[in-house]
């Protein structure tokens, strides 16, 4: 292999794992809200959330992006661990469509030849366009990229001659190392999908032989656990652990197994792909990846409960708070997804504070010490979302909502801390018990991020609120007024004007909370 043929196949690799980020970008910015909703809606049982997995990788081609959306969804806590494992499992049977495209549209269609004016429009909406149209200008220019990079790659193993048996042998060892081969592959380029079609060109080329490439096949899907790997050593939250330990497990099992039956499995890929043209071994390539993976699935999926209580027993406790799961990780699962786990955390953060007011408005000598630390981490992790994971259109509402209920909780937590009694609050107004009444209805009726709290509750605090604040104004007047005509101490009235005050500003924030949470409920 000559130096023009070396740098052909970088480029065209290079061009086919741009084409994949794009298009992978590009469809869940199109997905947007409606993937959150969907996931919540499909996800119900073991097998809806397998289908789910394959589909969502088959259509964004790329197993390591579900396996960060997926930690994603479970640190949100949109789905249980038990539901993510079977997303995972789903998602390695959905990357074999990859093999199936390249094979055909790669080989036997020459779609490269309409590649350019995909990457022409797509780059010029990624440009110009916003939101929706924006997505859409990179799943074409995603596309468009991917076949090009095809062609590239044609082309520079077209001048390769290799003979991989002077390398590794042709015996039962040769077949690991080039596993080994594989699994190497995965790691580098970061992407199942950009190895098997590099796989499926060399084949095409004549450097590897059919089961050799299947053998590879096998290496590249246990390659894929790299991405759990890297993000269980780089990570302590609890979620995400989990997540990449039942993916390593399976994919390495599954792997094990795949070289086992390496032999039977590629007799009945060629049996699957006898009736096709398929001179140059690719389609039974696809079809070997895809009865390979299948076996994974079927293997696993009688067992699903009982694997994740296995990897619980054996990833150990920690924190599992919602505040806890807001990991880096959770902002490449997709705005929407992102900005629910910030709603749940700040629900989670809110309900102590409200709690706390609810029982001082009704006179109780409470201490409440404010999770100072949490807000922070709240507030670090909205910093650290790109608005390019964020359609502007749909989310900037329930963003801006989620920002006035931080501050609000960070004001109620200033009132929760002030010093003021609030024992004269019993006898000075009505207004407060109400307010205490109807923060504790709120307490009870959103319990968890899943209620949906009727507009009766929230009204009851809106209107405890605003007649608080009418109640302080009129008792205002009569209070300086007696202590005018000295019939109360100046020193008492103080106190009951500080509590008052103090009250009224409580019960505004909290409402502010609540209100602020509902309208960014995305339900």
């Amino acid at each position: 292999m000559d130096a023009s043929s070396a740098m052909t196949i970088l480029g065209g690799l290079g061009l086919f794992l741009l084409g994949i980020h794009h298009l992978t970008e590009g469809l869940k910015g199109l997905a947007g809200e409606s993937l959150r909703k969907a996931l919540e809606t499909l996800v119900r049982g073991r097998f809806s959330a397998v289908a789910f997995g394959a589909v969502f990788t088959a259509l964004i081609q790329s197993s390591s992006a579900t396996v960060l959306t997926v930690i994603g969804f479970v640190s949100a806590g949109l789905v249980s661990f038990p539901q993510a494992i079977g997303v995972l499992i789903g998602a390695t049977f959905g990357t074999t469509t990859t093999p199936w495209m390249v094979a055909f549209f790669g080989f036997r269609v020459q779609i490269s030849s309409f590649a350019m004016p995909l990457i022409g429009v797509g780059a010029f909406l990624w440009l110009a366009a916003k939101g929706r149209w924006r997505a859409a200008g990179a799943i074409l220019a995603g596309f468009g990229l991917i076949f090009v990079g095809l062609d590239y790659l044609q082309t520079g193993m077209g001048a390769v001659e290799w003979n991989i048996d002077s390398f590794v042998g042709d015996g039962w060892a040769a077949k690991w190392l080039l596993a080994g081969l594989g699994l190497v592959m995965t790691v580098v380029m970061q992407s199942s999908s950009a190895a098997a079609a590099a796989t499926l060109v060399a084949l095409h080329a004549g450097s590897l032989n059919f089961l050799q490439a299947c053998a590879m096949v096998v290496g590249q899907s246990i390659g894929t656990a790299a991405t759990s790997a890297a993000l269980g050593a780089m990570s302590g939250g609890l979620a995400v652990r989990r997540s990449a330990l039942a993916h390593i497990i399976f994919s390495v099992i599954v792997g094990v197994l795949g070289m086992l039956l390496l032999s039977p499995l590629a007799k009945a890929a060629t049996w699957v792909v006898s009736g096709l043209d398929d001179y140059d071994g690719v389609l039974a390539v696809a079809a070997f990846s895809s009865l390979f993976k299948l076996m994974g699935v079927v293997v696993f999926f009688p067992w699903l409960d009982a694997y994740a209580r296995f990897i619980v027993n054996l990833s150990g406790k920690g924190d599992d708070s919602a505040v806890s799961r807001l990991e880096p990780a959770l902002a490449e699962a997709g705005g929407p997804v992102a900005l629910e786990a910030v709603w749940r955390a700040l629900l989670e953060v809110s309900r102590g504070a409200v709690d706390a007011a609810g029982r001082r408005l009704a006179g109780e000598q409470i201490a409440y010490q404010p999770p100072e630390e949490s807000v922070r981490r709240i507030d670090h992790f909205l910093e650290s979302l790109s608005l390019e994971t964020l359609d502007v259109a749909d989310m900037e509402p329930r963003l801006v909502r989620l920002c006035h209920a931080i501050d609000h909780l960070k004001r109620l937590h200033e009132d929760l801390g002030d010093a003021t009694a609030t024992t004269a609050l019993a006898t000075s107004t009505t207004a407060a018990d109400a307010g205490a009444q109807a923060l504790a209805a709120w307490l009870e009726a959103q319990k968890a991020p899943s209620d949906v709290v009727s507009g009766s509750v929230l009204h009851a605090v809106d209107a405890a609120s605003t007649q608080l604040s009418a109640e302080r104004k009129a008792l205002r007047e009569k209070i300086l007024e007696s202590v005018a005509r000295q019939q109360t101490p100046a020193a008492a009235a103080n106190d009951v004007l500080l509590a008052l005050q103090w009250a009224d500003k409580a019960l505004h924030h909290a409402w502010r909370i609540i209100d602020s949470l509902d309208a960014a409920a995305g339900k």
